[in-house]
């Protein structure tokens, strides 16, 4: 078990030392034995410092979690599954750092263990009052400050919990309290991913052929969340053989998005360039354009809302050698987003410059206009309203039981054998419509809103000249939203469902288990392990809609699809002392992972506005789709070399069958003309292999003089081999420690080399990440801490390689945050 350990003493790293060394599966874990002591402000940041695991970010914070490359992440609380909505895991940023007791992050599996992804399977171990030798109350607030949305927000949490011993035995009741918000500016200058080519835009005919992004832009990604979260405990021992509990979560998230955008189109006819300028390989560097397609922006005023509810009951009985176990838990989640999103324009086409390269700063796109004044309200008129309503729902029941023989003979040293049974259900309806009005030529004055000029952005890239433009504020638009619908001639109230977007899945997996440990002499050394098979029988129906077509007529038919499959998982877990310092571990395992609900949805959504190349785009699941399959090799080569340090070498292969990717195809509708259609795909075989090494210790050594021994570090670094999207060949983690008495700092360093996006031809460059957190604990029950993320400001980049040159698609200015936090503890 390869375990970070936060907390104030040493003396944990030892504790660490122990439990990495004794487990028997490929494992990293970070610990939290002070309350509120997770290295990070959630769950997902911290992940982001464990070996193997990257995250991608975004609103100010990390969000998807992958490991060793790979998104399909199992997920569970406290060993049982755990999801939002209709998906099939949950958002690790949901949980707070004051929440989590530990985040396991299994990269092998053992038979008994809940089915991981191909990717593994991370666990979040939440507090339970007998974790307290008595009562035990806790909390602290925090303020932050982002500094592109120049905002300043609270946070705060408490835990309450005691134990009792009473005269039916001893009794324990946790509460855990936990509320962050966050308001967030991303700020992005992109050029179009579709690349045209010069023809009649300019007099020169030495121009004809050069290529050029057919469109620019600036999209500023913001908006105020907050997430309230809440989880109970009760235990209850009647006896020393017996114990008993009940655990309640409640995850909930509240959001406003107000995201905008600015887009100046260089595709449609009568466009003029002048002043063009070419690159060393031949196509565009920068031009001048007039005439064509006016400049048209949007605004957002989107309002999105989840609860996820989940309660267990359980206990576990010792008797002798024997230990049964068994656990029932229901979860009920639901999602909803409406989205509602005011269209505008320029009442006339600008004389644009655009620098499709420049060479200041950070690089990409910028531009700025000649002849109009933006902060002007009467150069814009109304262009469109986009209306939309979806919602998400899941709920399951799943029950387990476990028994564990603790046999400790000459060969054999356990047997467990176990069943788990889960009835899972899931659904998604969308309501959705929009109507261009352009032809109306309304002025933005005519209309019920609040005009404001946008928000800037881009603090700290003083390259882009158009920062700001007349916008209609959120509050406006959802205030006056009737208003808006009966302008456009909507039907009062919510988007009427559409039931071919909509989808209702059912699914039932029954999963047994064998399992045995074992330790024999081998080659003059102790191996020791288990070996298992878990057996999975899965039965999924998914009810939709297909659209056909006849002659020029669109069709939609109902469609019903039940699939059943039994999955065979064998699992073996080695681990070999070579001496007493060093030892060797090898893991073997086979994985599935099952297709995401929305992934198996045949309908297809067909977007109202047509992207930058003027094609009509559409997306939709796909309900042939098969589990993806995986065959898993591990080994380790781990050394103590002190109580308090260790280093760890290890290889793993991921032989792949039937990931899932996205597959984009441009056909012929009768319909809608040239429609761009993207839909999952299962891929045919393939292979991710790689080593991961990583380094931990204390400076605190005999023969270290006074001023060092205070230091520590934390080294980890990942190879990946592997052609698969978002798979960074090298990822590192930095880590240097300082403590001494009452005060502790960390600064920490992430790097993520470049990998693909997912859309053929773009990767996204180098991503670097500078983090720095101190406190200092002026009592035993007082602790001041101060945190900073995101310290460089480095700028996210994503790049186009169009075939004939390289384009740079977008540079991403994300938040810096700063924190300060006062923590108490009784």
């Amino acid at each position: 078990m390869n375990e970070v350990v936060v907390t104030g003493s040493r003396d944990s790293l030892t504790s660490a030392r122990n439990l990495k060394r004794n487990a028997d599966e490929v494992i990293d874990v970070i610990v939290a034995e002070d309350i509120g002591k997770l290295p990070d402000s959630n769950a997902s940041e911290s992940l982001a410092r464990v070996t193997g695991v990257q995250v991608e970010r975004g609103g100010g914070e990390a969000g998807r979690v992958l490991v060793r490359g790979l998104p399909d992440v199992a997920t569970s609380y406290n060993g049982r599954d755990i999801f939002t909505a209709e998906g099939r895991g949950v958002a690790m940023q949901d949980f707070p750092a004051s929440a989590v007791a530990a985040l396991e992050v299994f990269k092998s599996s053992s038979a008994w263990r809940l089915e991981s992804g191909i990717a593994g399977l991370i666990n979040v171990r939440s507090r339970r009052p007998f974790d307290f030798d008595g009562r035990e109350i806790a909390g602290g607030v925090r303020y932050t400050y982002a500094n592109q949305s120049g905002s300043y927000d609270p946070n705060a949490d408490i835990l309450i919990s005691d134990r009792w011993s009473t005269g039916v035995g001893e009794i324990g009741a946790l509460v855990n309290l936990s509320y962050t918000s966050l308001n967030y500016l991303d700020s992005v200058r992109w050029g179009s991913g579709v690349v045209g080519t010069v023809t009649d835009q300019s007099a020169d005919p030495a121009l004809v052929g050069a290529r050029f992004p057919d469109a620019v832009g600036v999209f500023y990604g913001t908006g105020d969340r907050w997430r309230p979260s809440a989880n109970i405990a009760l235990q209850w021992r009647p006896s020393e053989a017996l114990e008993l509990y009940i655990d309640g979560l409640y995850q909930g998230y509240r959001g406003k998005v107000s995201d905008r955008q600015f887009t100046v189109p260089l595709y449609a006819e009568g466009t003029v360039f002048e002043n063009v300028v070419l690159r060393p390989g031949g196509d565009v560097r920068s031009l001048t354009a007039s005439g064509g397609l006016r400049p048209e922006m949007w605004q957002g005023a989107n309002a999105g809302r989840t609860d996820t509810w989940q309660v267990a009951i359980g206990g576990v009985y010792t008797t002798g050698d024997l230990e049964w176990s068994f656990d029932l838990a229901r979860t009920d989640s639901t999602f909803g987003n409406s989205i509602n999103s005011f269209d505008t324009a320029l009442a006339s086409t600008p004389v644009v410059d655009i620098d499709f390269d420049t060479p200041r700063e950070d690089g990409g796109v910028v531009f700025g206009f000649r002849d109009v004044d933006l902060t002007d309200p009467a150069n814009y008129i109304y262009r469109g309203l986009f209306d939309r309503r979806h919602e998400g729902r899941g709920d399951d029941i799943q029950v387990r039981t476990d028994l564990n023989w603790q046999i400790n003979g000459d060969l054999l040293t356990d047997l467990r054998v176990g069943l788990r049974y889960v009835d899972r259900n899931a659904a998604y309806e969308n309501g959705e419509r929009y109507l261009n009005q352009e032809e109306l030529g309304l002025p933005l004055s005519a209309l019920p809103l609040d005009l404001v000029l946008a928000e800037e952005g881009f603090n700290g890239d003083g390259v882009q000249p158009v920062r700001t433009w007349v916008t209609p504020t959120y509050d406006s638009i959802r205030r006056n939203i009737e208003q808006l619908r009966a302008l456009a001639g909507f039907a009062p109230g919510n988007p009427p469902i559409i039931p071919e977007q909509s989808f209702s899945a059912g699914e039932t997996a029954l999963a047994g288990y064998v399992q045995t440990g074992f330790a024999l002499p081998f080659l003059g050394f102790s191996l020791e392990g288990d070996v298992g098979v878990r057996v999975v029988e899965t039965e999924v129906t998914v009810n939709g809609t297909t659209r056909d077509t006849v002659g020029d007529e669109e069709t939609f038919t109902p469609v019903s699809r039940t699939s059943r499959y039994v999955d065979v998982l064998p699992s073996l877990n080695l681990r070999m002392p070579l001496s007493e310092q060093m030892q060797l571990r090898f893991a073997a395992n086979k994985t599935r992972t099952r297709p995401a609900f929305g992934q198996l949805n045949p309908g297809l959504f067909v977007s109202p506005n047509p992207d930058s190349s003027g094609l009509r785009v559409a997306s939709g699941g796909n309900i042939d789709l098969q589990p993806i399959e995986s065959v898993n090799y591990d080994a380790t080569l781990e050394y103590y070399f002190s109580d308090r340090g260790w280093a760890t070498l290890g290889v793993f292969r991921r032989e792949i069958d039937g990931f899932i990717v996205n597959e984009t195809v441009d056909v012929e509708d009768p319909v809608y003309g040239e429609l761009r259609i993207t839909r999952p795909q299962n891929l045919d075989a393939a292979t991710l292999q790689g080593v991961e090494a990583a380094f931990t210790t204390f400076l605190d050594y005999e023969s270290a003089p006074e001023w060092l021994r205070p230091f520590g570090v934390q080294i980890n670094g990942t190879y990946i081999d592997g052609d698969l999207p978002f798979v960074s060949k090298y990822s590192y983690n930095l880590v240097g420690l300082y403590e001494t008495g009452p005060f502790s700092a960390r600064v920490a360093w992430n790097l993520r080399t470049r990998y693909g996006n997912g859309v053929v031809g773009e990767y996204v460059d180098d991503v670097g990440r500078l983090d720095v957190s101190a406190s200092w604990s002026p009592t035993e029950q007082i602790t001041l801490a101060f945190d900073a993320s995101n310290l460089l400001g480095e700028p996210f980049e994503t790049f186009f390689d169009y075939g004939g040159g390289l384009y740079q698609r977008d540079v991403r200015r994300e938040e810096t945050i700063y924190s300060l936090a006062l923590r108490y503890r009784y």
